[in-house]
């Protein structure tokens, strides 16, 4: 099996663009008038049109997927994300067996995580 990737349908691909790019900082590889396929590290991400918003939902409960990010920084990463007007979904980041993340939603209304793995 190779490598794993992204699929994401997002509601503006345009709006959506921006946001992963030039916020979160992902690198266009491919661009198309209905798609994109982005990179962040190795993990590639497909990007299609869609026609509507990601359903609501109760993140960390109701089955679902997310992209996940990796920093080595999660309260700097999320003090530069919400002055960049990123929407967090808690007040402050959650734990588990893993580490430190904090959960925050793109312009489509989809939920992913930031994560600080413990050392």
């Amino acid at each position: 099996m190779d490598s794993p990737s992204t699929l994401l349908v997002v509601s503006n691909l345009s709006i959506s663009r921006e946001f992963y790019v030039n916020i979160l900082g992902l690198i266009i590889l491919e661009e198309y008038e209905d798609s994109l396929k982005l990179q962040i590290g190795s993990h590639n991400v497909f990007m299609f049109q869609g026609t509507m918003e990601a359903i609501s939902y109760d993140h960390g409960f109701n089955a679902n997927s997310a992209l996940v990010i990796t920093v080595s920084d999660l309260d700097g990463k999320i003090k530069e994300l919400k002055s960049k007007g990123v929407a967090f979904i808690h007040e402050s980041p959650n734990e588990n067996r893993w580490g430190r993340y904090a959960a925050f939603k793109d312009p489509s209304g989809i939920t992913h995580e930031l994560m600080e793995f413990c050392t």
